[in-house]
């Protein structure tokens, strides 16, 4: 069965800004960045003006809390079901504690609109060393046979730069040319 997925990365966070003063210690210096107000503001905004967010049906989404707070802002009030997956957390897992979770008994707390049992572990996983390009694309994997298997046609996840560039064109790291915040890129798998 053909899925339509739109692949929407979190709304401006904290570690986004700082990595233009501060280079990539902003990666390191700072456990699961928030977004900033700005952030908040392109959330709600692709929320009021996105015409195709009728027909999703189901919002799967990284739980980071820029991710949470980025699908809580676009899908507030759409009686759409919102599920967290760590298959969605950002590239790398280990090292850049940007990318580290809260655990779960905490983020319920904070979001309780979105369905967290789908996460076998209230701490998450991580890495002692940097993720590799193979373990990403597993995760990729891993979210796609999650997918596929799923009953929705029309799927919104909302996830990362680095993670959605892998998966959407194989490519990420190019902060010059990084995809766009609270953006709807849509794709197809079968």
């Amino acid at each position: 069965m053909v899925k339509t997925l739109y692949c929407i990365r979190h709304g401006l966070a904290l570690h986004n800004v700082l990595f233009w003063e501060i280079g990539t210690d902003a990666y390191t210096k700072y456990n699961d960045t928030r977004l900033l107000e700005e952030g908040v503001e392109q959330a709600i905004q692709l929320g009021t003006t996105w015409k195709e967010i009728e027909n999703v049906e189901l919002v799967i989404v990284s739980p980071l809390s820029r991710t949470l707070s980025t699908a809580y802002h676009i899908f507030k009030n759409k009686n759409i079901p919102m599920i967290a997956k760590d298959f969605l957390i950002e590239h790398p897992i280990g090292i850049e504690t940007a990318n580290k979770r809260k655990n779960i008994t905490h983020l319920k707390k904070i979001f309780p609109d979105i369905n967290f049992n789908f996460i076998k572990s209230n701490e998450p996983k991580w890495y002692n060393n940097k993720e590799t390009i193979d373990q990403l694309e597993n995760r990729i994997q891993q979210m796609k046979d999650w997918i596929l298997k799923r009953p929705e046609k029309t799927i919104a996840i909302v996830s990362h730069s680095s993670f959605i560039g892998q998966f959407k064109d194989k490519k990420m790291g190019d902060e010059q040319n990084e995809l766009k915040h609270c953006f709807p890129y849509k794709i197809t798998i079968e």
